[in-house]
């Protein structure tokens, strides 16, 4: 039995609704997945409900984008209360940090010869989440930019290394565990992979991290072996997903996920 425990929906920076995220996973022989979208909560409600619609697991979740010493780490929240009122009121301040950060990148591509209003970008969201994501979607409407999405759009503008881009400094990552905690939920480092290194892992282990998602796209099988021994090494249970968005060509749903034996360990922590 398969899960994926990495998704996001259109309330964040995914293209899916929350019930076509449940009905896609199910056509895919899915036996359940967690929403994670980004800093926001508000897709989760309607996500719960379709998968008992569906009769398919469906765990809440929630992927906060914080930073550790400088780093840009991301914490996914496992089995979280989403009606806890600290964790809601505090990504309300969150949301609204990301829409000033959105706003700072709009008037660093207008620097670029790309001018978008706010209304133009807006339209893209589904809540209160405005990021890159939505960036792109309105210049690309707009004829700014072509095609290539992750090599033109991303890399040179809205990536971490793009002119545009605005790091997140609003949330730190022991802040984040601690609210995670608190909301009934279990924290893991995502995609550790992508910018984290073991000696950080072991950091955060001491600030209450439970677990490393291990099975993510941007780990090559070198990685996967090497965070799965990790895990062992710091009694962290391991996770996995497709970081799915719904879009053409990206990672499919389910193609990284993890089998009964570990949900279970997750379930239990």
């Amino acid at each position: 039995m398969a899960f994926d425990l990495h998704t996001h929906s259109c309330y964040s920076d995914g293209l899916l609704t929350p019930e076509q995220l449940v009905a896609r996973a199910k056509t895919v022989g899915l036996e359940g997945l967690a929403l994670t979208d980004h800093d926001t909560l508000d897709g989760i409600t309607r996500f719960l409900q379709a998968g008992q619609d569906e009769d398919i697991l469906c765990l809440p979740g929630v992927e906060l984008s914080t930073v550790y010493r400088g780093v840009e780490c991301h914490i996914l929240g496992y089995r979280i209360d989403h009606r806890h009122q600290g964790l809601q009121a505090r990504l309300a301040q969150v949301l609204r940090a990301r829409q000033d950060r959105a706003k700072q990148m709009i008037e660093r591509l207008a620097q670029h010869g790309l001018k978008l209003s706010w209304p133009e970008v807006v339209q893209y969201a589904s809540g209160k989440f405005v990021g890159s994501v939505q960036i792109y979607r309105a210049l690309k409407a707009k004829g700014l930019i072509g095609e290539d999405r992750e090599k033109k759009a991303f890399a040179y503008y809205l990536g971490p290394q793009g002119v545009a881009y605005v790091p997140h400094r609003d949330l730190s990552s022991v802040e984040a565990i601690a609210l995670i905690k608190a909301a009934g939920g279990v924290p893991v480092l995502a995609h550790p992979g992508r910018t984290v290194g073991p000696s950080l892992i072991k950091d955060l282990t001491q600030h209450g991290l439970a677990g490393i998602e291990v099975y993510h796209p941007h780990h090559p099988p070198e990685l996967i072996t090497e965070y799965t021994a990790l895990a062992g090494e710091l009694g962290l249970f391991v996770t996995g997903g497709s970081d799915f968005h719904g879009i053409p060509g990206e990672s499919e749903l389910g193609l990284y996920h993890i089998e009964h034996r570990e949900l279970e360990r997750l379930l239990q922590n």
